[in-house]
């Protein structure tokens, strides 16, 4: 799969037009009014739009807004069979994004970029790419992950949402598939996962960066979770 990265902004009159490659559009700063594929949206950072070879969409965005624009001559089969354009992406992958126009800005090497290329076509291909949350829902998704050590209660996050407890709760479970304790457990098993694996941590230190004060109380979970405990895991 072939890929052609670059960061470009846009200006606020409405352009519209097709191309013959697929092309992925992920705001880095501002947002960006799209319509492609009979949908429309208003995309900033976190978020990634999906445009088909020969579709037509109209854009406008702030002047000052930039965008890593992906050109393809291929989707990733994760990406091809997503029901809408627009779709979220994770806090890692943007800041990939992120890295990617801190280094097309200030390097020129063809080689270097080819593989900044690949890794992010390896990236994508590993992306759990999810539609749009609902904004009161994704307000709570990023609460959650800006501090996994906290654990704030359901009315806080409900509070957060701007929802009453039983509407929270009916739609977060509707939007995630789990309910907030599954959601924030799954958060935390991952991130301790990623920090044995690439860290040198003790385990006692990760334990609390995903909100366990009780080592004995984390290794459990972990065990439980993933089948074997922290230190097996990290062998």
């Amino acid at each position: 799969m072939n890929v052609r990265l670059s960061i470009r902004s846009y200006t606020r009159t409405m352009h519209a037009h097709a191309h013959d490659y697929y092309q992925l559009v992920l705001p880095l700063q501002g947002a960006i009014a799209i319509t492609t594929a009979g949908a429309s949206d208003r995309v900033g950072p976190g978020r990634c739009v999906i445009i088909h070879a020969g579709t037509e969409h109209s854009f406008a965005a702030d002047e000052r807004a930039r965008f890593l624009v992906a050109d393809l001559d291929a989707l990733p089969e994760n990406m091809s069979t997503l029901s809408t354009p627009f779709t979220n992406i994770s806090s890692p992958l943007l800041t990939f994004c992120q890295f990617v126009e801190y280094q097309l800005q200030h390097s020129h090497n063809p080689d270097l970029n080819r593989e900044i290329g690949k890794l992010f076509v390896s990236l994508l291909a590993v992306e759990p790419f999810q539609a749009q949350y609902d904004p009161r829902i994704s307000r709570v998704l990023e609460h959650l992950q800006q501090d996994l050590a906290c654990t704030p209660s359901v009315a806080e996050l409900a509070a957060i949402a701007c929802l009453s407890l039983s509407q929270y709760k009916t739609l977060f479970k509707q939007q995630t598939g789990l309910s907030t304790s599954q959601f924030l457990l799954k958060l935390r098993m991952d991130r301790a996962r990623a920090l044995l694996a690439h860290t040198d941590y003790p385990v006692s230190i990760v334990a609390e960066q995903v909100g366990y004060t009780d080592l004995s109380a984390f290794s459990r979970r972990f065990s439980e979770h993933f089948g074997q405990s922290p230190r097996q895991f990290r062998g």
